[in-house]
Parts: structure tokens; sequence; C-alpha cells
């Protein structure tokens, strides 16, 4: 056992659930070492999997303060050190709520309140970093793939309508809430009346996040003020755009950029992957989200399996080894003036 993460406390197990196609999970598949706590099956019930043997399991090893079952190489609450101690949880140094958290036996009677929407890869771009062909669940294409979304979005809106209680719903870490027919049905049929406490953070690329589909999300209006969006713009010029958001529109884009900033939403935030292509637009690409007011945010690529080892090599200028890591380095360290901009895991790499 790890003594200093004896001492540690994560809520995630008691808080979060992500829905991806292969199952449900209670933190993010990539910072754990189990496998899903739940399955998708035809007779889903979320409260029953919420609560299942290997959740609990995952609650236990918290409790226990072993962490046994977490991917401490990968998670970086673990890496960074920003786990809270369990003395400054029960001194309320966190809020009651996480205290409450600590509290808790295994079973948890609350629905999660934060829950990320991944099962639904249906995008409207096919960007060389994600995939290498586009993907689109409906009636047509994927029919079957498609019904179990929508078996899930029935089951999931029981849940968050049957109790009303704060939760986020985070659409989507696998597509696009905007190309998926399954998620956008999904924002339409959220009622407000059955629950008032929901929040909603959207992940898109932002091009068909236009007037005309959000005049279709008519029952989300009333709560711009709680949600979010992050857009993943990838670039700063259309040029360098037209390379790494395959099937993308820079102008439409750039319009619905105006359009998005004058909803009133809670938070606007711009995306880029950092990657060969597109390294030279950082400046660009900053000072469109200083224009929009917006937040931004960087962080550097990785190879999700869509890349031979060489087409990596080629991409990833992260390695000091690369032709253009040098002048990377130069581009990334210039003067930037923007508060609202967070440079993630690029910060390493920035000398001043």
């Amino acid at each position: 056992m790890d003594k200093e993460l004896s001492t540690k406390f994560c809520e995630h197990p008691w808080t979060f659930l992500e829905i991806q196609e292969k199952g449900l999970f209670n933190c993010c598949p990539r910072w754990v070492n189990h496998n899903r706590i739940g399955d998708l099956t035809p007779d889903l019930d979320f409260y029953e999997e919420w609560n299942s043997k290997r959740s609990k399991a995952f609650r236990r090893s918290i409790l226990d303060g072993s962490f046994s079952m977490c991917n401490s190489e990968e998670c970086p609450k673990i890496q960074n050190g920003t786990l809270p101690t369990r003395e400054e949880v029960l001194e309320g140094k966190y809020g009651d709520q996480m205290k409450f958290v600590l509290e808790f036996e295994m079973d948890v009677a609350q629905p999660p309140n934060t829950i990320n929407l991944c099962y639904d890869k249906s995008c409207n771009l096919r960007c060389p970093s994600c995939r290498k062909n586009l993907i689109q669940y409906g009636e047509k294409n994927e029919p079957d793939k498609y019904k179990k979304t929508l078996m899930i979005n029935k089951r999931l809106l029981r849940m968050i309508h049957s109790k009303p209680h704060k939760v986020q719903l985070n659409i989507t870490g696998s597509g696009d809430p905007f190309g998926s027919p399954s998620f956008f049905e999904l924002m339409k049929k959220i009622d407000l009346k059955k629950n008032p406490d929901i929040s909603i953070s959207l992940q898109t690329n932002g091009v068909l996040f236009d007037e005309r589909r959000w005049d279709r999300l008519k029952n989300l209006h009333k709560i711009t003020d709680h949600i979010s969006t992050i857009i993943s713009l990838d670039a700063g010029i259309k040029d360098h755009y037209d390379k790494v958001r395959v099937g993308g529109d820079w102008d439409k884009l750039m319009k619905n950029l105006h359009f998005i900033g004058g909803l009133g939403l809670k938070e606007v935030r711009l995306d880029m992957c950092v990657q060969k292509n597109n390294y030279k637009s950082i400046p660009d690409f900053i000072q469109i989200a200083q224009a929009h007011d917006f937040y931004s945010y960087t962080s550097r690529i990785y190879n999700w399996g869509t890349f031979s080892d060489k087409d990596y090599d080629y991409h990833n200028i992260f390695d000091s080894k690369h032709p253009d890591h040098v002048d990377f380095l130069k581009v990334l360290n210039r003067d930037y003036h923007w508060h609202k901009h967070d440079w993630g895991n690029l910060t390493d790499f920035i000398t001043d």
C-alpha cells in the first residue's frame, strides 16, 4: 500500500459514471486497472449497476486506502498530487457533499452527479487523429448500434428524471452531440420540469452547432447559464484546419463561433490538439479565443490507434528528435497574454 495514498480520498466512485459502448465505468477507463462496473444489456438498470458488486469493490479500494484498482501512472489526480486528504475532507474543506461521501457506505442511493456520455461514436467529421472513416449510427447505417444507443437514452432519461438531483451531463467524448442523431434526440427529450437541476456540457467540433439546430432545442433555452461547451477547433488558420479536421468547414465554424458567443452560455472553451500540421497556428488559435472572450486549452496529440507508428512519429513534435521540435518550442514560448488560456499537458515544454 502506498503510504501517501492511504491518507487520501477520491469521490469519483460515488459521484461519477461514464457510459461507453463497452460498458459502465465509475472513473475514466484510462485511470483505473479494473474492468467496467456494469454491462449495457437489454434489461439495463442504471441504479442496479451503479451499486453493483464491481462498483462496491472499487469504492472499497478507496476507503481502505489501497487505491488498488486505480492506475496511478495514468490518473492525473494521483500524478499531480491533487487528491485531498481524508482529514481535510472530514473537516469540511471540500464542502459538505464530499464530507458526506467519505462517510458513505458501499451503497449510494443518489444517482451519479456527473455522467459522461461516450456510447455513440457518430460524428460529422473524420479527423485522422480520431478515426479513419466517417462513423454514423442511424436507421440505415449501423442500425443495431443505433437501436442500442436509443435504449441507453431511454434508461438514462428515466434515471435523471425519476429522482430530481443535481447532475452534470457531459455529451460527448466519443463523437459529436450535433452529429449524432441519437444524442440530439436525447437533448430534445431532457425535461427540466422533471429535474430542474440538470447541467450540460457539450463537447463538439462546432460545425453543426448553428442557429437552425439550436432552435430545435427550445427545451434547453431557459438554462443557457447551466450549459457549457468545449469546441475542438484544433487550428488557428483555415489551411491547418483543413488538414486536421477532415470534412469540416472553417468559414461556417467561424460564423458559428459568433452565434455561440451570443447565447449566454455558462462557459465556452476552444480546444486545440497540437501536432506537426497545426502547431504554427497556436498564436492564431489563442487570438481567436481572445477575440470572442472564450477560454482556450491546448493538449498534445496521442495515438489512439488510428496512426501507424511511422505516421505518429511524423506528427509527434513533442519528441526531442523530431525535426520540428525546436521550432515548436519557439512558437510555444512566445509572449502570450491571454489569461483564459490553459496550456494543459504542454506546460512541461514552456521554459519561462
